[in-house]
């Protein structure tokens, strides 16, 4: 897959998300968190108070070995950590813990900053740089973090004017799952949400809040789609098609120039056939 996506000049970027979102991870090792078990594999989605102990030692060579691994498969210059929906509701009921928090000067709270730093060190020593999402910016950012804004666009504007690199991805404009059109009725099934290909074109990743300088931190944009809800590729295509099309604009075309939603249209019109010829 990795070499397939070079060859069309697609650099894949790996993200293992830690240390929430790792029920199956705690159900195959339950010492890697904070109660020791026993876990189950979460049969539903959703945001997990079980996550990794980030006071226990082993936690740390287990995802060290990780990424060794990763690294081996995945010669992107980035490596995504992922950061996000990490309660600290067991590290507020850990010995471990709470020793570590302790030990580092810092609410037990904020140990996920303690974590990330962590992880991005080595990261760093492998000549790589870390992204995460922007929950990583609470409480501290780890010092060359690259910062995905989803939660709107608040992320990539404090991590901007930190020197900090970022991509827009914020929810209300580049999340792929929600629905394209209010009547829900008539389209397969959908997390919520509704992001037409109108409020996507109309999005600016550049905001007014940051000058030249800070914007460059702006790498660019990105497009999520989630599959809890989607269960075939043709599915995936229905969703993201035509949506890619509009943010493929906002991402390539000057910031400076106006944009014309009507003639975007017509470009898409001709695009449509292509669509259709390749069986999307």
């Amino acid at each position: 897959i990795v070499e397939y996506a070079r060859q069309r000049h697609i650099e894949v970027i790996p993200e293992i998300d830690i240390p929430g979102h790792t029920k199956a991870l705690l159900a195959a090792y339950p010492e890697l968190g904070c109660k020791g078990g026993p876990y189950t594999v979460s049969h539903n989605w959703g945001v997990h108070h079980d996550v990794l102990c980030v006071g226990n030692e082993r936690v740390y060579a287990v995802l060290q070995d990780i990424i060794d691994e990763l690294n081996q498969v995945f010669p992107s210059a980035y490596f995504n950590i992922g950061g996000d929906e990490a309660p600290s509701t067991r590290w507020q009921q850990c010995k471990r813990c709470q020793d570590k928090a302790k030990e580092q000067g810092i609410d037990t709270k904020h140990l996920q900053q303690y974590f990330t730093k962590r992880m991005e060190q080595y990261i760093n020593g492998k000549g790589k740089t870390m992204i995460g999402w922007d929950e990583i910016l609470e409480g501290g950012l780890a010092p060359n973090a690259t910062v995905m804004s989803w939660r709107g666009i608040g992320g990539a504007i404090e991590a901007a004017k930190s020197n900090h690199d970022a991509i827009m991805t914020p929810v209300s404009y580049c999340y792929f799952d929600y629905y394209q059109t209010d009547k829900t009725d008539k389209e397969p099934l959908a997390i919520g949400g509704y992001v037409p290909v109108e409020r996507v074109y109309s999005f600016n990743p550049y905001p007014d809040a940051l000058n030249k300088e800070q914007q460059k931190h702006i790498l660019g944009v990105q497009a999520n789609v989630w599959t809890e809800y989607i269960k075939t590729f043709k599915h995936v295509q229905y969703m993201v098609l035509p949506r890619f099309a509009a943010l493929a604009e906002v991402q390539w075309e000057d910031p400076a120039k106006p944009k014309d939603y009507n003639q975007f249209l017509q470009r898409l019109m001709r695009l449509l056939p292509i669509y259709q010829l390749e069986g999307y």
